[in-house]
């Protein structure tokens, strides 16, 4: 396959305001939906002193990062050494920084850092600098990823996106004297894209979005017992499969329609036949007229849950 470069997407950014535009239109970011939506009280104790300092060291550390991947330049902080760590230990090769997604209508936002895995393919990165990143922030980051994964692919057409990371790169003294140090490859699994585009519509009209990975917290405990079950039941439909198929060459071969045996358990062996269905798609575009509508029976179907993996 041949190498393709990524797509200029026609957004400006404005940096100082944090806007950005297509053409006249301005587009939303995904940041501050995030926060309306799913994370609402993330910061909800917490000082704006605190939150804007924690800010401007996160903004400084993006940019000697980026002067590094841009211009080459080692300033020999040890974010800037802890991160050129991180990219030889994982094998990651910077293709771009800040580079802006959108999906050409309402979205937009510039993702930390694009990695080239191959012709095609790309890890896409958020370099975060939290002093430490607790369970709400780490699934924040995910979504975040998740929904630029989605923009990447849509500016990008025939690019695909691998593996989701968090950066986490820090160098700070406490107020202890001691030094607040992360130098960490975080990586989050993505959210479907189905998933991510019922977020991003519930936002365009205006809904709350009902987060599907909101569950009580003794219903989620379950989650390895219901793998555990699903993996039994596979091992048994599996082993079952193979005893029947066993039983079928015997009887096939003995010419033996049915077996019972002293417990009650009966086999029966169903002869090979031809079954005739009514092909209603093909029906209907032979014949437009008839109202078939009128021939179709109704029935109700009581809820019930599918569970996937």
């Amino acid at each position: 396959m041949a190498r393709i470069q990524l797509k200029n997407s026609g957004v400006v950014f404005l940096e100082e305001p944090h806007q950005y535009f297509l053409g006249d239109k301005q587009l939303s970011g995904i940041t501050e939906m995030l926060q309306r939506q799913l994370f609402p009280d993330e910061y909800k104790n917490v000082p704006w002193a605190i939150v804007k300092k924690a800010g401007e060291y996160g903004t400084d550390v993006h940019k000697r990062i980026e002067k590094f991947d841009s211009q080459w330049i080692n300033d020999g902080t040890q974010e800037v050494k802890d991160y050129i760590s991180l990219c030889k230990e994982y094998g990651l090769t910077h293709e771009a920084s800040e580079y802006t997604v959108t999906d050409g209508i309402t979205w937009a936002s510039n993702i930390d850092k694009v990695f080239r895995t191959g012709d095609d393919t790309f890890d896409i990165a958020d370099v975060k600098t939290y002093s430490k990143i607790n369970p709400t922030q780490l699934a924040k980051v995910r979504w975040q990823l998740s929904i630029y994964a989605y923009l990447f692919e849509l500016v990008n057409k025939k690019a695909k996106v691998g593996r989701l990371v968090v950066l986490h790169i820090r160098n700070k003294e406490k107020k202890d004297g001691t030094i607040d140090h992360y130098s960490e490859f975080i990586e989050v699994e993505r959210i479907p894209v189905d998933i991510v585009k019922s977020l991003l519509e519930a936002e365009e009209k205006g809904e709350q979005f009902l987060n599907p990975y909101d569950i009580p917290a003794e219903y989620a405990a379950q989650e390895e017992r219901i793998r555990e079950l699903l993996r039994k039941k596979s091992e048994i439909e599996d082993e079952l499969g193979n005893i029947k198929t066993s039983f079928l060459g015997v009887m096939s071969k003995l010419n033996v329609k049915s077996w019972a045996m002293p417990s009650g358990l009966r086999l029966t062996r169903k002869l090979p036949s031809i079954r005739t269905t009514f092909n209603l798609p093909l029906f209907q575009s032979d014949h437009p007229e008839f109202d078939y509508a009128a021939y179709m029976k109704t029935s109700n179907v009581s809820e019930s849950i599918t569970i996937a993996i």
